[in-house]
């Protein structure tokens, strides 16, 4: 039983970053004892209010809001998911400027600038993880909830009830242009604002007696200068509609609390504490006043004068006084009995009361009951549940004496937390009693119910979904189960978003929360363009068109183009990144390649600045390497970073050279290859890594029953990036190449420039400057990338370089150093580097003991391909 008063609604806006100040609001209402019964949000009102309807606190949102990177969240860059990508995946989007889809033979714009897959993660995690899951509707949640949006298609208001809290969540706050609108059923939803940015009538809807409004517009932008970039326009256009709609909305409202967050943008995440507090202190003003207007005075009175009083206390152990105390003291000093009643119900220490008059004894008898009291707890649950210790902490400060509902209700939420931090998303308390003086409890055993996929396009194959779902029926979901299977899903390139969530959907279900499955599919028909130019092969074009989900297999099929001056390619790809539902993926491709190449005499002189010298410069040996054939890898994924391939090629290489003497004659062999192949890369960016690892070994062997020449290869790199601190990275990073004396020319080992296919980079060497059968390179560089921008955000790179390649034995004394100091700009065309070099080394049988050789620039614009 509570005291008698109107139901509270709570509308809660949109607004961007300013949305922060509402948890500083229910922080105020909670201290007030002020509970709302309903919860209709909009936009990022929708998702506190979904997180606070499903039992997180007002103190548990602000820990959320200060932790959450929501920078990251709200990017529209989605660099992050790269990691979910297989390896051979990683390497066909990070070459790729733009990527063009197609339906059919029709050009597929794209609806947005990002999927939102990055905030849906984070909805969905968070709502799989909260303390109430929702079973028919959001109703059965501790505050029921609405979720505000707009159909794009119809332009209606459209009020999300039921189904995945995530889901509604995440259609309330999809802001359009910026984010991919959601999709569910027939419906084009998008961010609630453009029809209800604060939705009082929802409230009256769903039957409150008593509206609160909560207003965190914030301020427009009032320079034009500050509206520079699209989502900051979208953003714009958000806050004039909203204005439009306020007028009639706050006319509905009993109670209207609007923090003082004028002097904040939407996009200012930078001082959520100070919205937080802001919200507070409006929330407090109002709070006693709230409280007041919602109380309902009582029906009748019935004075307590003339009476005399008794009270009896229902589950109250002999000699144990606890509430009685103060219960006496209340009803001595109330002047009626519903006076008495109602304060009694405010100390929370009863969960029923009432009383009963006698006018012929003059005898008013008060009845309460207390919650049961018990002196032991044994809870029922999935075995690798929390301690007994850990379950005897959460009841220690009501066990063995009376407590307030509140105190049992926190007590049970505690014991729900322990499971969570278990990782046991679907566990909660089943069955409670007290019986011989025990709490007994049972707890849900967790298991999911039925799932249940949803696809916009109906491309992909249910089974091909189900095949990468991290989780059955027969044990406990566990958090880590659904981050498993939201990183399958959006790891096979099939989808532009993801989302899992418990789907309140009205059915009978046993108890068990089904789940639901919603994907997100791309147009499989992708066109990626690159161009890319450096000062070896001048300007490059990359041009790669697959279909990346044959008849919904998420097999791909394609080929690929790099077209230049100086080095061409042509590709036809097959690839399968899982067969059948084990780690088994395969690979295979037909190619044909044209590329020039120069071989300088690389020469050092005695000074620093060798522009005096007159010694006669030698002219590089210029080669051609024309290579066409056949490539498969078979062998088993490790995770989502790394393979382990055996891999055979069958290939003609012919080396061609217009020169009067070259360093190496002139071939043309047919080479059939067998080799085994380790990859592990879990580096965050390809090219400008913060953090990871990368490493791959490859072992290839021409047998000299296929070749007319039999040889070996063999190289092993390892590159590992430390973070030092947010803005500065370290980089160290080892190559060795052997090889058998045989080798042909194409296949040795070339070193020098400043990186590409061909060539390992070399700080102060051109491209190719170091060719032999053996090589062995070393690198450790330092990166700083400071938090603004240099008209592109930026990076300043200082590298040290250390190698030699040799026929018969590597002598220390010919061992080569380069220093490089360089700037990369994240261009929206790919990395922009230039950087300046110079390459020594010491050598003890020249006049000089240190000599250098000439100062080279490098300078590169466009992605690696």
């Amino acid at each position: 039983m509570q005291p008698r008063r109107k139901t509270i609604g709570l509308a809660l806006s949109g607004g961007g970053a300013n949305g922060m100040a509402q948890i500083g609001v229910l922080k105020a209402l909670e201290e007030e004892g002020i509970a709302a019964d309903i919860i209709a949000g909009t936009s990022i009102g929708a998702i506190i209010g979904g997180l606070y309807s499903a039992g997180y606190s007002a103190a548990q949102l602000e820990e959320l809001a200060l932790e959450l990177p929501w920078d990251e969240l709200l990017s529209l860059d989605s660099g992050d998911r790269r990691k979910n990508f297989f390896l051979e995946q990683r390497k066909i989007r990070d070459r790729a400027t733009i990527a063009i889809r197609f339906d059919g033979f029709k050009l597929k714009l794209p609806r947005s600038l990002s999927s939102a897959q990055n905030l849906t993660r984070t909805l969905d995690l968070l709502c799989i993880n909260a303390p109430y899951h929702p079973r028919r509707s959001f109703d059965d949640l501790p505050v029921s909830f609405r979720a505000v949006s707009t159909d794009l298609v119809s332009g209606e208001r459209v009020t999300i009830d039921r189904g995945s809290l995530s889901l509604a969540m995440l259609a309330s706050s999809t802001v359009p242009v910026l984010f991919e609108p959601v999709e569910i059923g027939d419906r084009k939803l998008a961010d609630g604002g453009l029809v209800a940015n604060l939705a009082v009538d929802e409230l009256e809807h769903a039957g409150a007696e008593y509206k609160i409004a909560v207003d965190t517009r914030g301020s427009m932008y009032t320079v034009a200068d500050d509206i520079d970039v699209p989502w900051k326009a979208a953003d714009q256009a958000m806050t004039i509609l909203i204005r439009l709609q306020y007028p009639e909305q706050l006319k509905q409202a009993d109670a209207v609390i609007a923090p003082d967050v004028e002097h904040n943008t939407a996009l200012d995440f930078s001082d959520i504490p100070g919205l937080i507090e802001a919200g507070y202190r409006s929330g407090r003003t109002l709070a006693r006043k709230i409280r007041n207007e919602t109380t309902i005075p009582a029906r009748g009175t019935t004075p307590l004068e003339g009476y005399s009083t008794s009270l009896a206390i229902r589950g109250l152990p002999a000699g144990m006084q606890g509430p009685a105390a103060e219960a006496g003291s209340i009803i001595r000093n109330a002047a009626t009995a519903e006076e008495a009643l109602k304060a009694l119900l405010e100390t929370d220490s009863f969960t029923s009361v009432h009383a009963v008059e006698n006018p012929e004894t003059g005898l008013m008898r008060f009845v309460a009951a207390i919650p049961p009291i018990f002196e032991r707890v044994e809870v029922d649950g999935p075995e690798d549940g929390p301690s007994r210790a850990a379950v005897d902490s959460c009841f220690a400060p009501i066990t063995g004496r009376p407590y307030r509902n509140r105190d049992g209700s926190d007590a049970l939420e505690a014991l729900t937390a322990l499971y969570r931090r278990n990782g046991m998303s679907l566990v909660s308390p089943g069955d409670i009693h007290v019986s011989d003086r025990t709490l007994r409890i049972t707890m849900t055993d967790g298991r999911p119910g039925p799932l249940l996929i949803t696809r916009n396009r109906g491309i992909t194959s249910p089974e091909l979904i189900e095949r990468e779902i991290g989780f059955d029926s027969t044990s406990a979901l566990s958090l880590a189960d659904v981050r498993r299977t939201i990183n399958n899903l959006d790891g096979t390139g099939a989808f532009n978003r993801v989302s899992i969530g418990v789907n309140a959907d009205g059915q009978n279900t046993g108890g068990r929360s089904p789940l639901l499955v919603n994907v997100d599919e791309k147009s499989p028909s992708v066109l990626r363009l690159g161009l890319r130019y450096d000062q070896t092969y001048k300007a490059q074009a990359l041009v790669d068109f697959r279909n990346e989900n044959v008849n919904g297999t998420m097999n791909s099929i394609g080929g690929w183009a790099k077209i230049s001056e100086h080095n061409n390619r042509l590709n036809l790809e097959y690839y399968i990144p899982r067969i059948g539902s084990t780690s088994l993926t395969f690979m295979t491709e037909l190619y044909y390649e044209h590329v020039k190449r120069n071989l300088r005499t690389l020469r050092f002189y005695d000074s620093f600045f060798p522009g005096d010298r007159n010694d006669t410069e030698i002219a590089p040996e210029r080669y051609t390497v024309q290579r066409y054939g056949l490539s498969s890898a078979f062998g088993a994924r490790i995770g989502r970073n790394g393979h382990l391939l055996f891999d055979a090629t069958l290939q003609n290489a012919r080396t061609m050279t217009d020169e009067i003497s070259p360093r190496h004659e002139e071939d043309n062999n047919n080479i059939a290859t067998a080799g085994v192949e380790f990859t592990l890369d879990n580096r965050d960016n390809s090219y400008l890594p913060t953090s990871g690892r990368y490493i791959h070994i490859h072992y290839s062997l021409a047998p000299s029953f296929l070749n007319r020449r039999t040889f070996w290869t063999f190289e092993a790199e390892h590159e590992e990036n430390i973070a030092i601190n947010d803005e500065t990275t370290a980089q160290l990073n080892l190559r060795v190449g052997l090889s058998d004396p045989g080798t042909p020319f194409s296949e040795m080992f070339f070193a020098g420039g400043s990186g590409s296919p061909y060539s390992f980079g070399f700080a102060g060497l051109k491209e190719n400057d170091l060719a032999g059968h053996n090589i062995l390179l070393g690198k450790a560089s330092l990166r700083y990338s400071p938090d603004f921008d240099l008209i592109f955000p930026s990076s300043f790179q200082l590298s040290y370089h250390l190698g030699e390649t040799w026929e018969d034995a590597l002598s220390s004394d010919a061992l080569i150093h380069g220093i490089g100091a360089g700037i990369t700009w994240e261009t929206p065309l790919g990395p922009a580097q230039f950087s300046a070099t110079k390459a020594f080394r010491f050598d003890g049988d020249a006049d000089s003991y240190l000599r250098f050789a000439e100062s080279v620039f490098y300078f590169s614009l466009g992605h690696e391909f």
